[in-house]
């Protein structure tokens, strides 16, 4: 009876042994499983951050792309770098233009232009201003710029200076010198005109323009530019004071 008891006994240590194994067993699973799922849910979380950078980057590249652009399309005065020259050009987006008082044909241009212009190059500031007329019946002499009827006192870019653009010739209209444009954009600093011509007709200037000049200009009620082809009429071209509001806007960069 004692031997039988012992034996039962036994069996029900080893049986308990055996589920004592069995229970430790299971919470070892059930830190694999856990552990899974942790790696899964840093993943998750990873590719979550990951797209969030995405979006954050798509948002903000169009704004820093635009913040370059140093000025909207509507206003009238722009800045520019010379790439070439590192010099920073601001000028005009709309140069000033003047209207013809001469009679003219069908074949003749009616307008003359003028801007002033600013080249900063290492922090030296330079003011200028560009005048274009058209030369219809020939190559025409320094033109005179007045301010409510005065003259300006206008010192060009050197006391020779020709007019940049072509010659009329009998066949038609001859390529401007380029020697002669690269010598006036190298007294400028520039590699690149800070106007264009109007037309390939046209004739163009360069002045160096007193801060007391742009400022007769801008608050004038009227400009005149007069230009003169050898032996004949001086052409006048004229403009009122609508027509001068971007030189404010200039001005007040001042």
């Amino acid at each position: 009876m004692r031997t039988s008891r012992q034996v039962r006994s036994k069996g029900n240590t080893d049986h308990g042994r055996s589920h004592s194994t069995s229970a430790a067993g299971e919470p070892a699973a059930a830190s694999s499983e856990t552990a899974i799922g942790v790696t899964a849910r840093s993943g998750r979380r990873q590719g979550n951050a990951r797209g969030s950078f995405d979006i954050a980057v798509a948002a903000v590249l169009p704004v820093m792309l635009g913040s370059c652009a140093t000025t909207s399309p509507g206003e009238p005065v722009s800045e520019r770098l010379d790439p070439n020259t590192a010099t920073t050009v601001v000028v005009l987006n709309r140069p000033v233009e003047l209207l013809s008082q001469s009679t003219h044909g069908s074949r003749t241009d009616p307008f003359a232009y003028l801007a002033p212009f600013e080249t900063d190059r290492m922090g030296k500031r330079a003011l200028y201003l560009w005048v274009s007329a058209p030369q219809d019946a020939g190559l025409l002499t320094q033109p005179q710029v007045l301010c409510n009827g005065e003259p300006l006192s206008l010192q060009p870019l050197d006391s020779a200076q020709s007019p940049a653009g072509p010659s009329p010739a009998a066949t038609g209209y001859v390529k401007p010198d380029p020697e002669a444009i690269k010598g006036q954009l190298t007294q400028l600093n520039l590699s690149h005109p800070p106007y264009d011509a109007p037309v390939p007709w046209s004739s163009q200037w360069y002045f160096r323009l007193p801060p007391e000049g742009l400022k007769c200009l801008a608050g004038a009620e009227g400009i005149s530019v007069e230009a003169r082809a050898p032996g004949g009429d001086a052409q006048r071209f004229t403009a009122d004071r609508k027509n001068l509001a971007s030189l404010d806007e200039f001005t007040r960069r001042y």
